[in-house]
């Protein structure tokens, strides 16, 4: 049978092909009968298993030879696998991964000549809601079961570095334990906002191939949020967020399209330059 994996914060949602019409889906990898799904797709040995075989955008098997190594080679042309030699920047934003203040984010980054290449929120996030209330509790962990590759981009540069907001921040971590646990480099991790877990902070820094792990931390700012804090700390930090979220204010100091907003993002784009972000 043919399944799809929505993607989101769990990752784990499997519908049959009655659902294919999703532009939002993944087809993951072709399953003979009676074989097993692993947490990437078929049990390793089982006839077509191949961890990174997802396909978007159903249209392009239409007439096609759906047999498990053409529907595998045409796939992993669509994404960077890892090992990989990968250049070029990406950010994940907050929750939802749809703010207006991303856009200026690119502007920013771009008056330091670094190309920012924002992801596609329909891929990377659930929803603000299940971003916030799911997402960040299950990414912040450590590495997540489901794995979701990287789509192919525009290479530029001679870095690939990752840098996220927020929940954005844990979805970054992801991408960088998943690719470098394979052996691609990740020259900068950067974690802006980051509720992420003492234990998972400490995986990805000394992860050989994550050479440099930038936590910017808002506390300053008042940020109720910072690099691993516990769960029962970020759990109290709700009402606090909410309150921030209205006044546009600590955790979400970069996130308002006004001209502090601007000024902020300017400011954190001439500071990661100064770390060595190209």
């Amino acid at each position: 049978m043919t399944q799809y994996v929505v993607p989101g914060p769990m990752g784990t949602k499997l519908v049959d092909e009655s659902f294919s019409g999703e532009p939002a889906c993944l087809l993951r990898d072709y399953m003979p009968h009676g074989s097993t799904p692993g947490p990437m797709g078929l049990e390793p040995g089982a006839a077509g298993f191949d961890a990174w075989n997802f396909k978007e955008n159903q249209s392009l098997l239409k007439g096609r030879d759906l047999s498990p190594p053409v529907a595998g080679a045409a796939s992993l042309s669509r994404f960077f696998v890892p090992g990989e030699k990968i250049t070029g920047n990406l950010f994940f934003g907050g929750a939802g991964m749809d703010g207006g203040y991303i856009l200026d984010m690119v502007r920013a980054f771009a008056e330091k000549n670094v190309q920012l290449i924002s992801v596609d929120p329909r891929k990377w996030s659930g929803g603000t809601l299940a971003d916030a209330a799911i997402g960040v509790d299950v990414f912040r962990a450590g590495k997540s079961v489901i794995q979701v590759p990287l789509d192919k981009f525009p290479q530029s540069g001679t870095q690939f570095n990752l840098i996220g907001y927020s929940y954005g921040s844990l979805a970054a971590a992801q991408v960088a334990i998943n690719y470098g646990a394979g052996g691609t480099v990740v020259n900068h991790l950067v974690l802006i906002g980051s509720p992420i877990s003492g234990k998972f902070l400490q995986q990805v820094k000394t992860t050989p191939a994550i050479k440099n792990v930038i936590v910017v931390d808002l506390t300053a700012q008042g940020d109720p949020l910072y690099a691993g804090m516990s769960r029962e700390k970020l759990l109290l930090s709700t009402p606090s967020l909410g309150k921030q979220m209205v006044e546009a204010s600590g955790h979400f100091c970069y996130a308002p399209n006004t001209e502090k907003g601007k000024r902020r993002r300017r400011e954190l784009a001439a500071y990661l330059y100064s770390r060595g972000l190209r």
